[in-house]
């Protein structure tokens, strides 16, 4: 399929093609979200909106979340598709442990499934920081999260504290 895209674009002329890009940006919602975050027009709130897609997956209008962190590993695929930067990636990441935390505390969760998943959404957080040297622009929306967690932690003696020491300490 990608050849025969390619040979269909070798044919066209620059107008057609401009055309063509047109075109997919009128019908195609994550190409219009792409070219979004790639020009910068509104990166911000495109970011803004991709939070409060998280937010809801865990504190939905209607029930408890029950799908929350399903959904929400949906919501960051769908994000890391059209992020130019991944910075926007790495804020998102934070903010869903934030959210899982939130969620914990909300609900008087026990269950050891979930404390280990914000475990290893932090730890993998932290990595994606370390490996894009962004651990001075995380380091205190990281360590807020950590300390929420661990006011937060109901048993299994999960901590995120190690993490933010190896990364950002």
């Amino acid at each position: 399929m990608k050849r025969e895209l390619i040979k269909y674009l070798e044919h066209l002329e620059e107008e057609e093609l401009r055309q063509e890009i047109l075109q997919l940006y009128r019908k195609l919602p994550i190409v219009r979200e792409y070219y979004q975050m790639e020009l910068a027009v509104d990166a911000a709130g495109l970011v803004e909106k991709y939070k409060k897609d998280l937010r809801k997956a865990f504190f939905p209008a209607r029930g408890r979340g029950r799908r929350g962190r399903s959904e929400s590993r949906k919501i960051i695929r769908a994000f890391e598709r059209i992020s130019v930067h991944q910075k926007d990636i790495l804020t998102l990441l934070f903010y869903r442990v934030s959210i899982m935390v939130d969620y914990l505390t909300a609900y008087r969760l026990v269950s050891e499934s979930f404390h280990a998943s914000i475990v290893t959404s932090y730890a993998e957080a932290c990595r994606l920081a370390e490996k894009e040297v962004l651990t001075d622009y995380f380091r205190e929306e990281a360590r807020r999260v950590a300390i929420k967690h661990e006011e937060a932690k109901r048993l299994y003696g999960h901590s995120l504290l190690p993490h933010w020491e190896s990364t950002f300490g």
